[in-house]
């Protein structure tokens, strides 16, 4: 996903897209993985592939990163 930047900063997950000046941080709770920020009720449909595709990312890093295997997905909408 080349227009996102994964940024790994202990137990979070920051991940952003610059060009929209979007970003969310996921942390690592004890297995689970979830999101730091509430999203909002009536995201745009960027805003909501944005949030979709970091998503994968920050899965896919936690995945591969150091520390984080064994995580599962919890999202805190």
């Amino acid at each position: 996903m080349p227009d996102l930047s994964v940024k790994v900063d202990r137990h979070d997950i920051i991940v952003a897209k610059p060009r929209l000046g979007l970003s969310v941080t996921y942390r690592r709770q004890g297995r689970f993985l979830e999101t730091i920020e509430p999203m909002r009720n009536d995201p745009s449909a960027e805003e909501l592939i944005f949030f979709v595709r970091a998503w994968k990312a920050a899965f896919a890093k936690a995945h591969h990163s150091a520390g984080f295997t064994d995580v599962q997905s919890k999202l805190a909408l």
